[in-house]
């Protein structure tokens, strides 16, 4: 998914499935985003990595990227273990009517 809110650009949750890993879709995919922010007059696109993630992380260095000198904060508003326990029991209703 990518974004443009007038400042920066973003792109969330570019994912590849195994089978098609390694094969250059992932930076076709990339291509295409940059191509869409700079027609929007991005001037810069932003990503957040896990720092765990170093396969990730050499990906994006491969195309460009730099490490920001920045922090990324964030605010829990849901407990992700308690949206999935009503999932599951979401399916469980559906399956018993």
């Amino acid at each position: 998914m990518i974004g443009y809110e007038g400042h920066r650009g973003w792109i969330n949750y570019l994912a590849v499935h195994p089978e098609y890993q390694r094969t250059g879709f992932a930076k076709q995919l990339m291509s295409e985003a940059e191509r869409l922010l700079r027609e929007l007059g991005c001037p810069k696109i932003n990503l957040q990595i896990r720092s765990t993630n170093a396969s990730v992380i050499a990906f994006y260095e491969s195309l460009g990227f730099v490490e920001d000198n920045a922090r990324s904060f964030g605010l829990r508003l849901e407990n992700d273990e308690d949206k999935e326990e009503e999932q599951v029991g979401a399916g469980d209703a559906e399956e018993a009517v």
